[in-house]
């Protein structure tokens, strides 16, 4: 496979950020590009991710968030590199970051572990006041650094 090509976007990447997250129907729940690292392969934007600073309860935290990887490149190793790459991005102060996702086995690999609905609870509001909490198909998950 050719070379994978990780880099911050830009306000110009928008239009490929939205693109690529609607073929997952996510949608950029208020992030802005500069928000975003891109995959890029021969120049064609094949995978994103957001790293954003998220608060809840007093308590500050770190996600990933918005992870989106082109159908047409998955299983080539690009989701991992957009984690690999966010995860040397974060400030020393940072002990934990945190992802919500429905493909656990993926971050398993990248040496994130489960977390407990009771965590998950304490850290995102809008899975407080869910209905559909108790048959959640995403599963929290948490990487922690030496601290």
């Amino acid at each position: 496979m050719t070379e994978i090509l990780i880099r911050k976007a830009g306000k110009s990447d928008l239009l490929a950020i939205q693109r690529l997250l609607s073929t997952y129907f996510l949608d950029m729940e208020e992030l802005e590009p500069e928000d975003f690292v891109l995959a890029e392969v021969n120049g064609k934007i094949t995978g994103c991710a957001a790293l954003i600073r998220a608060e809840f309860n007093g308590k500050e935290f770190l996600e990933i968030h918005s992870i989106a990887v082109h159908p047409n490149f998955r299983g080539k190793g690009i989701g991992t590199r957009l984690i690999e790459y966010l995860l040397t991005t974060v400030d020393e102060k940072a002990c934990d970051l945190y992802v919500r996702t429905t493909a656990p086995a993926f971050f398993q690999k990248l040496n994130f572990t489960k977390i407990k609905d009771s965590e998950k609870l304490s850290l995102w509001e809008d899975c407080k006041s869910c209905e559909h909490f108790e048959k959640c198909t995403q599963y929290a998950m948490k990487y922690s650094y030496r601290c």
